[in-house]
């Protein structure tokens, strides 16, 4: 495990340019989301009875009223919340392409070849992993139409006592793991379709290093939790112009631990495909 996390860093240095652009995409994307939100929610706040401002507690409470109507009869309101979906749609489209680029830029790498190949991968495999990406998302689903009758009920006895909301961490642990697995799996299945070895040995593959491959997942998902939780120590404590900057240089470290977490989990089925 080691050795695939120390060739994953070396993998990072010959990529550091696909490192640059994701960030700047991740960058940019964040301040379009941000004032697309922004649009819509001042407007809101400001019509907002707040006692500070004269408002009362009925004019609150017709105000409450008035948004649930609108979430459901507005067709501004509709139409807002359906691009937002679409919005939200687009970005999951583009992350198995980028996934596709990355995956081909390490197999290059394996080969000994030099070159910006992380646009040809995209080209090139980004459908396919795009079909990987929606077996993912379907297999994942398909527990939620036993769990979530259950989980529902729990959730309406649990306004009236919180602590029948515990009876939900096993069912949700449960389906963590559970999508875990199957990420990680469609994972080394994806490494032996772009390298051409085959997916199901691919699989094995991956059925085999099932613990060393759940270490660098737990690694590199400490290290994100990490700079999540010093994101909100710096709101926090340092807001303003700190907890700003913080914020906005926050996708660069963030995104270099997912792509290292890729490369890790590469080498680790190189080690074990190319012995």
């Amino acid at each position: 495990m080691k050795r695939s996390i120390t060739r994953g860093w070396y993998s990072m240095k010959e990529q550091f340019y696909i490192l640059i652009l994701l960030f700047i995409y991740r960058l940019l994307w964040g301040y379009f989301l941000y004032r697309f939100v922004r649009s819509a929610l001042i407007p809101l706040l400001l019509r907002y009875p707040d006692t500070h401002a004269g408002g009362s507690g009925v004019g609150r409470l017709l105000y409450y009223i008035e948004g649930q109507t609108a979430l459901g009869t507005d067709p501004g309101v509709l139409r807002w919340l359906w691009l937002l979906l679409a919005l939200s749609a687009l970005r999951l489209l583009c992350s198995p392409f980028i996934r596709a680029g990355l995956l081909h830029e390490l197999h290059q790498e394996r080969k000994g070849e030099r070159g910006m190949f992380f646009f040809p991968g995209m080209k090139l495999y980004g459908l396919p992993v795009l079909l990987f990406s929606l077996a993912e998302w379907l297999l994942a689903a398909a527990p939620l139409y036993w769990l979530l009758p259950k989980m529902y009920g729990l959730l309406l006895s649990g306004i009236l006592d919180y602590t029948l909301l515990l009876r939900l961490v096993p069912y949700v642990l449960a389906w963590l793991l559970y999508f875990y697995l199957i990420r990680i799996l469609l994972l080394y299945m994806q490494f032996g379709f772009t390298g051409g070895t085959g997916m199901f040995s691919s699989l094995l593959v991956g059925l085999r290093v099932i613990l060393p491959s759940t270490c660098i997942s737990a690694l590199f998902g400490a290290c994100g939790l990490l700079l999540l939780l010093l994101s909100g120590v710096t709101a926090l404590f340092c807001p303003g112009l700190p907890a700003l900057l913080f914020r906005q240089f926050s996708p660069l470290p963030s995104t270099l631990f997912k792509m290292w977490s890729i490369a890790g989990q590469y080498h680790l089925w190189c080690s074990k495909t190319f012995p």
